[in-house]
């Protein structure tokens, strides 16, 4: 046991100092630090759980950030101090006064003035090169356009345009390469150092947060704007190609909210706003019908990591056979779509200098094409082929001797190096006067094999291609339109997976066209992060940790696109992060790997034992997480998705670092609690130990302990309340949804609805055979999806006595609409009422609880 606990810090100025930290009581089996939820399993032999805390005065109240460290010592021993942190590595801490919900507009306008500083030295130029316009001010927030009137790219390779006022945080969204954008997180610009940054995320000393993106508002997709941070937090604007002929149509987009992903969103509508409008309709009014299996809607199947480019018919019909067989015999979910990956066209070789010969498939490897690959595959259940290509046809181009090249014109140029493929060479592209036709053609045969999506890959590609000018984007734009148009006119909407493609050309085009579109099952899908890698064990925190923070822009386009996790590979040791990481991503869930991977993970837990019920968007990473790299920092990344009608928050905790992790995770921050029910309890579900708490607040702070690639889920569902006629008692009631799966509350199509109660004495219950004459007695009917295993309630009740004493509930019956009860248990001590089906329904159902409750 300790005997002290100090926390060590600058809090009071800049001397370092020592604060005793006081022993938290125990009350029962709770505590300040909510213990409920701490699995002990997680910590392993020879841990112990002591907690502390500490009451900071008002007078610290005020905004600042500084570091911190812990030291301790143990009861009757003569041992010095144990620290926390070594030197250098201390704890970060930020106190912030509380913004009011509506703040003035002139609150706002200032804190988007304290943006950029007036420039502190000789060495930066003066500040009037740049001029805020085009306000937008509201409660809320505030943007602006920032003005760059005097650009001189050419002269240096790139152009001052300001230095960030007082922050306490940067989130840098940077071109690791032309092909993807990660994120790079710490306390000032230096973090990206070298990069080009497409978006900065400040967070600002008074607790606000601002977000600021570099453009050209002329001809947004015909040139590239990024930052490039210098010393002191200053950014420098840099243009290609080069804006020499028209500098004043750079602009700054910033935005400024209260909440990260408000700033951001806000940023996004702003330039939308500014950018001129293209409209596709007139192609989706000569598009197929929309397929009714959606890739983000059921599981798939990619066959890159388990053959790589040697793919072939007889490779992927054995390997399917085998997991739908397994899948059949262990009652697991199969995939219902697949794709084909790279290997399967008719090219001079399969590596990066291979070129497309050919639009049909390699005849070696698949001797009768595709359309027998698609068949054989549809009798195993599969409802969906899609094929890999690269958006210029192969990694090399075209083969300049081969038969495409009498069909198409084609053209000679000089590929840089890049890290996709580490040498310069010489590529043959078909002109963009020819591109058309060459999508139509090869789409149409696609089609006639029956493929009915494809992956478009290495997008971002004309990017390392020695053009000056605009040539670079002229093409880009071909390409990308005579693909999208013969994609629409021969698969329909929602059949590309867009891949290599995290530009800032994609993102400004798809601003562009965001009102195009609008069902969810018709979005395309959007890769959000570089390739998955199941045999580097470095990068598999990284991978989650980077698609949880691009999420935060990616989730812009949405009305669009469906995030893309990338595939992973079943069966190994960090295979359940990476299935709960896709399961809640709001993106398509796909594996790979061979049918004995398959066999060796349970994916009915995640995904439900016939189906999955896709989220709604992706997860917002937390603002805790947000200026930090969570895969260096000893803390939890945590993202929370709110449901449809808002019944729900689910909240998705992962370890990212590389040792056990045992933090709190601070309810109250992700959740709003409006909600016209009146309602004052919730329904708190843990994933991984299935426990159920129900609680009157949510300001306790709930400990988690996971190991390192471990994950958790809390669904966090606000109560229904209903007062008995007699105004003697309350009913608190939530459907929790199948708490089998990951994102079980999605299966939940109605909450808590169409509630019966205090008919009268002799009456029987509507669809039901027993009187209703008890005045606490009620029928909660709840909406539910097709394909659920099973539900689970939260009931409580109580007096409507100040003293609010707890009732006892009854259950008395259970029926379900459309299908049979295998059983149903309610557990009086957990106030957990548990409903199993047998078999799942086939179609939307409706389940009626009759409750009563004692007297």
């Amino acid at each position: 046991m300790l005997s002290d606990v100090e926390i060590w810090s600058d809090m009071s100025g800049s001397q370092w100092q020592g604060t005793p930290l006081i022993r938290t009581t125990v009350i029962g089996s709770t505590s300040e630090l909510e213990l409920s939820f701490l699995d002990v399993a997680q910590l392993g032999e020879g841990y112990r759980i002591e907690q502390f805390h500490l009451d900071l005065p008002a007078s610290v109240a005020v905004a600042k950030c500084f570091e911190f460290t812990v030291r301790w010592k143990s009861i009757n021993t003569q041992e010095e101090w144990s620290w926390a942190s070594s030197t250098g590595h201390n704890a970060r801490m930020a106190l912030r006064p509380r913004i009011a919900d509506k703040a003035p507009a002139s609150y706002w306008r200032q804190q988007l003035r304290s943006l950029l500083r007036p420039a502190c030295s000789d060495t930066l130029p003066p500040p009037a090169t740049t001029i805020a316009d085009s306000w937008q001010v509201s409660s809320t927030g505030a943007s602006c356009m920032f003005k760059h009137c005097e650009f001189d790219n050419a002269a240096s390779g790139a152009d001052f345009f300001g230095q960030l006022g007082t922050i306490d945080g940067v989130l840098a969204f940077a071109r690791k390469d032309p092909f993807w954008i990660i994120p790079r997180a710490g306390t000032d610009a230096s973090v990206a150092a070298g990069l080009d940054v497409v978006l900065v995320l400040v967070e600002l000393s008074s607790g606000a947060y601002a977000a600021l993106m570099p453009f050209a508002k002329d001809a947004p997709t015909k040139h590239t704007v990024v930052f490039r941070t210098g010393p002191s937090n200053t950014l420098y604007l840099r243009a290609s190609p080069a804006l020499d002929s028209a500098p004043s149509s750079i602009r700054v987009a910033a935005s400024v909210s209260r909440h990260p992903h408000d700033a951001i969103h806000d940023l996004f509508e702003r330039i939308q706003q500014t950018l001129p409008h293209i409209s596709i309709d007139e192609l989706n009014a000569h598009c197929q019908p929309t397929h009714t299996t959606s890739l983000s809607g059921s599981m798939g199947y990619c066959t890159w990591n388990t053959f790589y480019q040697q793919v072939s018919h007889d490779g992927v019909v054995s390997v399917l056979s085998e997991i739908c067989r397994i899948g059949r015999a262990a009652n697991q979910p199969g995939p219902e779509w697949v794709v084909i990956d790279d290997g399967w066209q008719t090219t001079t070789q399969d590596n990066s200098q291979g070129q497309l010969s050919e639009i049909f498939a390699n005849k070696d490897k698949f001797p009768d094409q595709l359309k027998q690959t698609v068949q054989s595959l549809a009798e195993l259940g599969v409802t969906r082929v899609g094929v890999w290509h690269a958006l210029w046809g192969y990694w090399g181009g075209i083969d300049h001797s081969g038969p495409l090249a009498q069909r198409y014109e084609l053209e000679k140029y000089q590929r840089k190096w890049c890290p996709a493929v580490k040498t310069a060479s010489e590529v043959w592209l078909i002109s963009k006067t020819c591109i058309a036709a060459f999508y139509d053609e090869f789409y149409q045969w696609l089609h006639n094999q029956g493929v009915t999506f494809v992956k478009v890959d290495y997008q971002a590609a004309f990017e390392t291609l020695e053009l000056d000018g605009s040539d670079i984007y002229s093409m880009y734009n071909a390409y990308c339109d005579a693909m999208e148009s013969a994609a629409l006119k021969y698969f329909g909407p929602g059949s590309v997976v867009y891949c290599m493609a995290q530009t800032p050309h994609l993102i400004l085009r798809t601003l562009q066209h965001l009102d195009s579109v609008t069902a969810a099952q018709q979005r395309e899908i959007l890769r959000n992060s570089d390739d998955y890698f199941p045999d580097e064990p470095e990068s598999h925190g990284w991978h989650i940790y980077c698609n949880m923070a691009n999420a935060l822009w990616s989730r812009q386009l949405q009305s669009r696109f469906a995030v893309d996790w990338d595939m992973f590979q079943p069966g190994k040791p960090e295979s359940h992060i990476h299935a709960a990481a896709r399961t809640l991503s709001g993106g398509p869930l796909y594996i790979t790997g061979p049918a004995t991977n398959y066999s060796h993970q349970d994916l009915a837990s995640v995904l439900g034992h016939t189906c999955r019920t896709p989220l709604p968007s992706p997860p917002l990473i937390s603002s805790s997480c947000l200026f930090a790299d969570m895969t260096a920092t000893a803390g939890f990344l945590i993202g929370s998705t709110t449901l449809a009608d808002e019944s729900a928050v689910i909240i998705s905790v992962y370890n990212v670092f590389h040792e056990l992790v045992v933090a709190p995770v601070l309810v109250s921050q992700i959740i709003t609690t409006s909600d016209s029910t009146g309602s004052n309890r919730y329904a708190i579900h843990q994933q991984s130990t299935d426990r159920v708490c129900i609680c009157q607040t949510l300001g306790d702070i709930y400990t988690l302990a996971l190991q390192p690639l471990a994950c958790d889920v809390l669904t966090v569902a606000r109560m229904v309340m209903f007062r008995s006629t007699d105004r003697s008692a309350y009913l608190y009631a939530i459907c929790i949804g199948d708490t089998s799966r990951y994102a079980g509350i999605g299966v939940v199509e109605r909450n808590v609805f169409g509630v019966v109660q205090n008919i009268a004495p002799g009456t029987p219950a509507p669809r039901s055979g027993s009187p209703l004459g008890n005045p606490r007695q009620w029928i909660l009917r709840v909406r539910l999806a097709s394909g659920c295993n099973g539900v689970s309630f939260a009931l409580q009740a109580c007096e409507s006595t100040p003293e609010a004493h707890s009732l006892p509930v009854s259950v008395q019956s259970v029926r379900v609409q459309g299908c049979e009860i295998d059983e149903w248990e309610y557990l009086s001590d957990t106030e957990i009422l548990r409903v199993m089906f047998k078999p799942p329904p086939s179609n939307s159902t409706a389940i009626c609880v009759t409750i009563i409750l004692s007297a």
